[in-house]
């Protein structure tokens, strides 16, 4: 872009020379030319670079979530291929569920067991009750009869809470995708051991919850952008098509300053800090959004700031240019 401007400019020379003869052809009004020409060019690149910065240095990011089972086990069942799209609650895999359905018929005979015994116990109690009224039975009867329903009562409250425990781990041997997306790098199969560990996490899951632009720009650039200001970008995935965005969130900040707690002192190199900037854009409505993959790479992207507007032509420009020119296949 700066050729094409300098190249505009420099058509001035044949017209003012040339055609026009405005001015003659002399060493001091060519070396004026000149001279004005650069101070001009410098200060129009300089006011594009700075009210309508661009970067290279995008991608489409999506929350990739580790899927980590809450129960443990062997898998059985697969209903899904990789990169299949999937919605909320769909089912991802299957882990077998005897172990867990062992435990529940266990606990739920047991409270049947229980529930045997307080039955037992109130029977006796109203039995002692009455006996003790007409003087026929002891207090100290009635008194073990009613800790035994006490104590019935107890224990299958403590069952019924562990069966509802045992219950959700079986439900949980049913993994489900949690947002509407899908599966990346599926590499579980049935007689695959899953655990629990979230280090260890059987799959990844590319959710489609949101789609937002991840972008860096040097700290020079960055200094004029705001949130809310409206942005243009240009996808290799998808040429001739310029998608506009607006600012959402600006991260001033970089891992190359940060410090950890030990025991090293920090070593300085005296070399400037020239880290980069995070942005996230957010894309206004556009149906092929929906359809643009995780990861895919802007060839570049344009900041509108709230200032110097006149020179925001250029960067629209140089959209427009990349986007037609994105039809050529690159490396």
């Amino acid at each position: 872009m700066i050729a094409l401007i300098s190249m505009i400019y420099g058509s001035f020379y044949f017209l003012f020379f040339k055609k026009l003869k405005l001015f003659a052809e002399s060493v001091r009004n060519i070396s004026i030319f000149v001279g004005f020409g650069v101070v001009l060019v410098g200060a129009i690149v300089y006011a594009w670079w700075t009210f309508a910065p661009t970067t290279v240095d995008g991608r489409v990011f999506q929350y990739v979530i580790p899927i980590v089972p809450n129960v443990k086990g062997q898998v059985v069942e697969i209903p899904i291929e990789g990169t299949q799209i999937v919605q909320k609650g769909d089912v991802l895999f299957k882990i077998d569920p005897t172990p867990y359905q062992f435990q529940v018929d266990q606990l739920q005979a047991s409270i049947d067991q229980a529930e045997a015994q307080k039955i037992l116990a109130e029977i006796e109690v109203k039995r002692a009750t009455g006996l003790v009224r007409s003087s026929a039975g002891s207090q100290s009867q009635l008194d073990q009869w009613n800790a035994q329903l006490a104590s019935s009562e107890a224990t299958i409250a403590s069952l019924s809470a562990q069966l509802a425990n045992a219950q959700w781990q079986l439900d949980e041997t049913v993994v489900r995708a949690p947002f509407e997306g899908h599966v990346f790098n599926l590499q579980i199969r049935p007689g695959s051991y899953v655990t629990t560990m979230p280090v260890a996490s059987s799959v990844s899951f590319v959710s489609n919850e949101i789609r937002t632009v991840l972008a860096s720009f040097s700290q020079s650039a960055i200094r004029y952008i705001h949130v809310g200001d409206a942005v243009e970008m240009v996808f290799r995935s998808i040429p001739g098509r310029v998608f506009a965005g607006k600012i959402k969130r600006i991260t001033r900040a970089s891992g190359s300053t940060q410090l950890s707690a030990s025991g090293q002192l920090p070593t300085f190199t005296g070399q400037p800090e020239n880290s980069r900037w995070g942005v996230i854009i957010e894309f206004d409505d556009s149906p092929e959004v929906e359809s643009m993959p995780q990861s895919s790479g802007a060839s570049i992207i344009a900041v509108y700031t709230d200032r110097g507007k006149p020179v925001h032509v250029i960067s629209k420009v140089v959209m427009r240019m990349n986007a037609w020119t994105g039809y050529l296949t690159s490396p």
